[in-house]
């Protein structure tokens, strides 16, 4: 209906009369048409002006409405680009603390941090609502967070319509074999993922297949972490098609598995097909001898891959020399790793004899760390780079076994170690100890809370020892010491 119909029935009577026979009195006492018909018509000229008066009134003041609904320089609330109100109102429905740095990273940045926050299932949902409508964030990584099956289902329809994240980390959150078949999901639907972690999250052999099958012809995904699962021999037999099908991944770690030296030759057969992998880490696995001789044979005929990392996998000295013979042929080869293997000094001087005898290495670095060789090794080592310009070899133990190197004195780890220690005589965790420093639940606090909750907790930490651990706990700046810089920062100094 218009602005004028509008106006039009409210400008008409209520009802209309119908004719009905006179009183004969009161048809007396009306006067005659003649003596009334000039006054008749003021009075009918009068009804019609104020009725028109009225309904052009009551138009105009129909017309302020709509303008003041209409009026576009009235500050209205901006579109929720960012997901932060959604975010808070998804809170406040789910009875869960809003994450004070995922309200500002949802508002600012591209990478959206909440490793090791505990979120649980009903602490992502939030999280997911926000990402439906929040296009900057390209990075999600949620390690760490509990999600389980159930918070993942959350992630995986958000990803269905979500076309910015492009790196997504669900590292440690116990999906299970049935969190694999929402993975697969997530593939088939998502259009913009790259770099997928899904490291240590329960994979057993069944799962290996469904995901296979998924990843034959996804030619989008280029970076996948399946470290620290249960996937075994059976599962290599899947994988083994899908690398030789797969053209996209350049990246692909499978370390910490259970890979024997059956697995190594199925993965090896894929490998000797794949066109485009960059980047294979097999390391923590079993090959032992047979998986590196069919993995040798395999390099032998690819000519893409940069990197292979084969560190402690029982290979022995037959195995070792039969992976330097692929460089007969290849020519891409740049980084070797096969530290943790058993090599001796006898077959350490057959593999430099045999690398003497190669012209034009295209070999950068070979890697092997924490194999002990006697100096009697030295002088055929060093005849090997001098030979090929660039060329690093490593050996012997790294810093983080007996031969540390001489350090300064570092005054953040020492804090960090007495913490930890008082966490430890306190029977308590670390997120036990930041929790009682974290008054709202946000899983972040200031630096004043930070320093008030070390005093209230009496640990013996000095004025400059404060000082330094809070500006290197606050990696970003920002004023606030967040749990998962504590974790990391943690990691990067003890190593725990």
């Amino acid at each position: 209906m218009s602005t004028g119909q509008a106006v039009f029935i409210r400008s008409m009577p209520d009802s209309l009369a119908a004719p009905c026979s006179e009183d004969p009195e009161a048809a007396h006492r009306r006067p005659s048409f003649l003596s009334t018909y000039s006054f008749g018509q003021k009075d009918r000229r009068e009804t019609i002006d104020t009725t028109a008066s009225q309904a052009v009134r009551e138009e105009k003041e129909r017309e302020d409405d709509l303008e003041t609904v209409l009026d576009t320089s009235i500050d209205a609330k901006p579109y929720d680009e960012s997901g932060k109100r959604t975010y808070e109102r998804a809170c406040v429905k789910m009875g869960v603390t809003p994450i004070s740095c995922c309200l500002r990273q949802l508002e600012s940045a591209q990478t959206l941090d909440l490793s090791f926050y505990g979120l649980s299932a009903r602490g992502v949902i939030p999280v997911a609502m926000a990402l439906m409508i929040n296009s900057n964030i390209t990075r999600l990584l949620l390690p760490g967070n509990s999600l389980g099956v159930k918070g993942f289902n959350y992630i995986q329809k958000m990803m269905e319509d979500n076309g910015s994240i492009v790196e997504l980390d669900l590292s440690s959150n116990n999906l299970l074999t049935e969190g694999m078949l929402a993975v697969v999901e997530m593939l088939k639907t998502n259009k913009s993922l790259i770099d997928l972690n899904l490291g240590d999250n329960g994979f057993v052999e069944s799962d290996s297949y469904a995901l296979a099958k998924a990843l034959e012809n996804n030619g989008r995904l280029q970076t996948l972490n399946l470290s620290k699962n249960h996937f075994g021999d059976e599962s290599a037999h899947a994988f083994s098609h899908m690398i030789a099908e797969n053209t996209g991944l350049q990246d692909l770690d499978l370390s910490w598995n259970h890979f024997r030296n059956k697995g190594g030759k199925y993965l090896a057969k894929g490998l000797g097909e794949n066109p485009a992998l960059k980047r294979l880490d097999l390391s923590w696995n079993g090959l032992e001898d047979e998986g590196a001789t069919a993995l040798g044979k395999a390099l032998s005929s690819n000519g893409v891959l940069v990197e292979i990392d084969l560190s402690c996998n029982r290979i022995g000295p037959k195995g070792a020399l039969e992976l330097l013979k692929c460089f007969r042929s290849n020519d891409s080869l740049e980084i070797l790793r096969i530290g943790k293997n058993i090599i001796n000094d006898e077959s350490a001087t057959a593999m430099m004899a045999y690398l003497m005898k190669l012209t034009g290495l295209k070999l950068q670095l070979l890697d092997m760390s924490d194999i002990i060789l006697s100096s009697a090794i030295e002088p055929r080592i060093q005849e090997v780079k001098d030979l090929n310009e660039g060329l690093e070899i490593v050996h012997g133990y790294t810093d983080s076994y007996g031969k540390r190197k001489l350090v300064s004195y570092d005054m953040t780890e020492e804090a960090i170690r007495i913490m930890q220690e008082y966490c430890n005589n306190n029977n308590m965790s670390m997120v036990d100890m930041f929790t009682k420093f974290d008054a709202d639940g946000s899983m972040s606090v200031t630096h004043d809370e930070f320093r008030q909750g070390l005093k209230e907790a009496k640990i013996p930490l000095s004025a400059n020892q404060i000082d330094q651990l809070i500006a290197d706990l606050d990696r970003d700046g920002d004023g606030e010491i967040d749990f998962s810089e504590l974790v990391i920062t943690t990691e990067e100094k003890t190593g725990d």
